[in-house]
């Protein structure tokens, strides 16, 4: 089940055990997920750089848009020899 979206209550744990600096591995445990996953969400909750309180705030939906947008792939570049 590679590339699963976790449910936004699964989500909102982590989240919110991460703001009370607790562990990924005390987090996947805890919750049930994989620690790449807990990683993985952390780290776009890192990058989108808002608060537990903002996001507390914030309807379902929104944060599934939020965090399971795809990213836009960046076209690769062909270096040149000289």
């Amino acid at each position: 089940m590679a590339n699963q979206a976790i449910s936004m209550s699964k989500l909102r744990q982590v989240i919110k055990l991460y703001c009370q600096h607790t562990g990924t591995r005390k987090i996947s445990d805890a919750i049930g997920v994989s620690r790449n996953t807990v990683k993985k969400y952390i780290k776009k909750f890192q990058c989108l750089g808002i608060s537990l309180a903002e996001l507390n705030m914030m309807a379902d939906k929104a944060i599934d848009e939020l965090f399971n947008e795809e990213p836009i792939p960046l076209p690769s570049v062909k270096l040149e020899k000289l």
